[in-house]
């Protein structure tokens, strides 16, 4: 799951994002069958939605089911494309909405144009010229055309990253990106005075220029080697114009809305139409019902279903009091890029059941019944349904629940880590602490050396994470990102721990840094602890010291690693009388998020993880290692030769240089290696169970939605009752 950050921009995050890892080291840490008839849906001559109740019930004549139960811990954000942040709700746009590029199968690396016919590039990327595949439409029945991108991905700028409660905590910056940084709250840090001014300047980059029918082109003011992955992500999804429009001014000419609209009829032709309504959603904007927000948008509920997609189902039904959806087969998909995908379950029954020990006998019951489950597993219980002598002995997932497969384990784009923080605050005084340990190197590298991740992913997280090495996860593009000699300068070493914090001891660091750069006058913090002459190898009169480290509730992974290394580092004091003590503390992830990122941070050392917002290098590398960014700046880092460095990676980006990517990304990752800013724990594995009566699962990393220690089967549309 993409949790959003409370102090800091979401252009500094990871859809995701920043995620805690607060169940069994997969990610926040952020699928029975239908209890009440499935609806089926037309369309009527408007391009609204009508329902019809049937007597489907899970099974058929033939004895086969008729519905897939999916149930899932999550619950719902916002269900509108051009809004939504969070995995959870991707994994329903994926099966409704549809992007001009997206994923090739199950390769993260490769997007393929996708409702788009093809695109190619000129004037060293700053342009993009796009043919649409031509004879799509819209669930409502309304061509996807030039129009529909010039609306939709318009649409997601004017949005600004906005949501009915605040400003630029979304992923509209991810396109905005490639466009004039100054009109991004995200990007720029500074808020928009939004109205007729923002949305003609907004129009006026001329992001989307119509050429004909079915062609536009793109125009790039930033050049980017990730355009291809910044488009086709759920957050470019083309809509229908018609659908969307009549359904917000709906919404926003509603009694009690208390908008102003410069436009409360939409009049003239489509395109005029479409530059009337991005006016009235500006004019949405800090007012009437929204003052701190933009105008909450029919798509965000479809609490009565949405045909605004081109996928191959159709939102039939929300329900906000179950957070439950219903997705029935869209009959005038188009069938995919070769024409060959075919949404062979008619109805998709979502249900959110939050307890794991329930979704774990619903999928037992559905199983002996031949009903079509998925659920989402949870790490902690993987032997609940794996046979762990299997598993541990033989890698193979072997599923213990007669009519149940499990699939995995599977790597996705996420890097798990603990950092190491300088320019520690008290949290009530906003004060320096005068001890700011982790400033030393060798005190970082001695915490470091306290642990052995490896052990704990095998005897803590049952496998199901690869032992990390830097920030860059295996397979996240492009090609060759992930180096396997990029390792750090730390090893389990508890001989290597006691020789390191002596010496931090007996000649405590005198010269610190500040975040920003510069040098902290003599006085204002002082790592004296212990004592810098042992007597007999004692430290007679000890200065004491205290260092707490915290983890998110529930985290049973780091919560193991945070403890085993407290126990060697007490165990080093409590030899020599040092007088440190290091604490474990647990804290709730709001609260740990909060600390976390102050700024400057209110920790010393805690457990937080980085999932991709799309799967590029460049989206881990910034956020990680540059200074003054999401990490480095809460928590105190500033090193010249990084910022050289990630110079180095946008001009490569800008010019498409690849290589000079690889070599830069290369050098980012020695230098946060060779400083110890982070203790690198895991690339997290998921897996999937369903039961064995479904087939045409596929994994693609770039889809993966990190709930709970699985993925969710991503991509309904290829599976099928056997």
């Amino acid at each position: 799951m993409r949790l959003k950050k409370n102090a800091i921009s979401a252009a500094q995050a990871a859809i995701v994002v920043i995620v805690l890892v607060i169940a069994a080291g997969a990610s926040i840490y952020l699928y029975a069958t239908s209890s009440s008839p499935p609806p089926t849906t037309s369309t009527s001559s408007t391009g609204t939605l009508s329902t019809a109740m049937t007597t489907t019930t899970g099974g058929s004549s033939s004895g086969k089911p008729t519905v897939l139960t999916y149930e899932t811990p999550s619950t719902p954000q916002y269900m509108d494309p051009g809004v939504s942040y969070f995995s959870y709700d991707y994994t329903v746009f994926q099966q409704v909405y549809e992007q001009l590029l997206w994923y090739n199968g199950t390769n993260s690396g490769s997007v393929v144009p996708w409702l788009a016919q093809s695109y190619n590039t000129a004037d060293n990327g700053k342009t993009y010229q796009f043919t649409l595949r031509s004879g799509i439409n819209f669930a409502d029945g309304n061509p996807m055309n030039a129009t529909s991108v010039y609306f939709s991905l318009n649409r997601l700028l004017l949005f600004d990253a906005s949501t009915p409660t605040a400003h630029g905590s979304q992923a509209s910056w991810i396109v905005q990106q490639l466009l004039n940084h100054t009109l991004s709250t995200s990007l720029s840090g500074a808020p928009q005075t939004y109205g007729n001014s923002y949305v003609k300047a907004v129009l006026a980059e001329n992001f989307i220029k119509i050429t004909g029918p079915d062609t536009f082109r793109v125009n790039v003011m930033h050049p980017n080697a990730a355009f291809p992955f910044l488009m086709a992500g759920e957050w470019a999804s083309i809509i229908s114009p018609q659908f969307v429009m009549q359904h917000d001014m709906q919404l926003w000419t509603a009694s009690g809305s208390g908008y102003t609209l410069p436009y409360p009829t939409l009049s003239g032709n489509l395109t005029n139409q479409i530059n009337q309504y991005f006016y009235d959603l500006s004019a949405t904007c800090n007012a009437g019902s929204t003052p701190a927000g933009c105008g909450t948008t029919y798509l965000d509920g479809s609490y009565t279903g949405s045909l605004a997609g081109t996928g191959p189902y159709v939102m039939t039904s929300y329900d906000k009091n179950t957070n439950g959806f219903v997705l029935t087969a869209n009959s005038k998909f188009w069938g995919g890029p070769k024409g060959n995908i075919h949404p062979s379950i008619q109805t998709i029954d979502i249900k959110y059941v939050g307890d794991i020990n329930t979704r774990e006998l619903d999928l037992e019951n559905a199983a002996k019944s031949g009903q079509a489950m998925v659920i989402d597993p949870d790490a902690t219980h993987l032997y609940d349904l794996a046979n762990r002598t299997a598993w541990l002995d033989q890698n193979n997932l072997k599923s213990t629940i007669p009519g149940v497969t499990l699939y995995g384990a599977y790597s996705g784009l996420a890097t798990l880590f603990d950092p190491f923080d300088t320019n520690v605050t008290n949290a009530q005084t906003g004060s320096y602490y005068q001890f700011q340990p982790f400033a030393d190197r060798r005190i970082r590298l001695a915490f470091a050396d306290a642990v052995n991740i490896t052990e704990i992913m095998s005897t803590l997280n049952n496998k199901l994470g690869q032992t990390a090495i830097n920030v860059v996860a295996p397979g996240l593009p492009p090609t060759g990102a992930y180096f396997a000699n990029d390792k750090p300068a730390y090893s389990y070493n508890l001989d290597q721990v006691q020789a390191l914090m002596l010496d931090a001891m007996e000649h405590p660091l005198t010269s610190f840094t500040y975040a920003n750069g510069t040098a902290a006058k003599a006085g204002v913090f002082n790592n004296g602890f212990g004592c810098t002459t042992l007597s007999s190898g004692q430290c007679t009169n000890p200065t004491v010291q205290n260092i707490q480290i915290a983890f998110g509730i529930g985290d049973t992974v780091d919560e193991g690693i945070l403890d085993t290394i407290a126990g060697n580092i007490n165990n080093v004091s409590a030899t020599y009388n040092m007088g440190l003590t290091v604490s474990v503390v647990p804290l709730p992830t709001g609260t740990l998020l909060n600390e976390a990122f102050a700024s400057p941070t209110h920790l010393y050392f805690y457990a937080l993880g980085w999932f991709a917002d799309y799967p590029w290098v460049v989206d881990f590398l910034g956020p990680m290692y540059a200074p003054a960014n999401t990490y480095t700046g809460p928590d105190g880092w500033n090193l010249t030769a990084m910022a050289n460095l990630y110079s180095q990676v946008l001009s490569a980006s800008e010019s498409n240089s690849i290589p000079a990517l690889l070599t830069a990304t290369h050098g980012m990752n020695v230098v946060a290696n060779n400083e110890v800013m982070y203790l690198w724990t895991q690339y997290p594995l998921n897996f999937m169970s369903m039961t064995s009566n479904l087939g045409g699962f596929y994994y693609n990393p770039a889809l993966s939605t990190s709930a709970a220690g699985g993925t969710g089967p991503e991509y309904f549309a290829t599976l099928y009752i056997k």
